[in-house]
């Protein structure tokens, strides 16, 4: 009995998590840059969704003669790489153990957003990271309800035009359903940009 529900468990995992690769740039901390193709793990209903929990702590890289090596992900500077949908991902090590690999999701003059991923059953997870470079402060976002509209007006006030842009920027995306949490996070982030370069 034992044997079929191992047997039906890895099964479900392996479905679940459908095993591709990528062409991958990977930095290290050495400074050295290796071209590689990368293992990634897919969505089972997406096939075109790559879950970045594939590069939390470790990176299974391919070598040109197929032998699979491990990249610890506490060796590596920077991976970056084209997704199925032709959008370019950058992970970078800035975890505050050093030992895991975040998405950068937007690198402006004042802002930075990151997104940490843990892998879970069926999915993954994410919690995103606001960092000003000016002030050398951040904030962790979590989307619990939406976009958490009086965190935002907080961290940006030094803007006043924020508080009245995130107000109507929340309350049009839940109008406008294809407004992705993403799309909205980055308007917000590109309009804060936006006044810090009128200065």
């Amino acid at each position: 009995m034992r044997f079929y529900l191992g047997l039906l468990s890895s099964l479900v995992f392996s479905f679940t998590f459908g095993q591709k690769t990528v062409n991958a740039r990977i930095i290290t901390l050495d400074n050295d840059t290796l071209r590689t193709r990368v293992k990634v793990a897919t969505n089972m209903f997406d096939p075109t969704l790559i879950y970045g929990s594939s590069f939390t702590t470790k990176i299974k890289s391919i070598t040109e003669d197929n032998k699979k090596v491990n990249i610890e992900a506490s060796t590596v500077k920077e991976i970056s790489f084209e997704d199925f949908s032709g959008k370019r991902r950058v992970f970078v090590n800035n975890s505050q153990d050093k030992k895991s690999l975040n998405e950068h999701l937007f690198n402006g003059k004042v802002l930075d957003w990151y997104r940490g991923y843990t892998a879970g059953t069926g999915g993954e997870t994410g919690v995103d990271f606001l960092f000003n470079k000016t002030t050398n402060t951040g904030i962790p976002i979590g989307y619990f309800t939406g976009i958490p509209k009086k965190k935002l007006q907080e961290f940006l006030k030094d803007e006043p035009d924020m508080e009245s842009f995130i107000e109507e920027t929340k309350s049009s995306s839940l109008r406008n359903a294809e407004n992705s949490i993403d799309n909205v996070m980055e308007s917000i982030i590109k309009k804060y940009e936006s006044l810090k370069d009128k200065k």
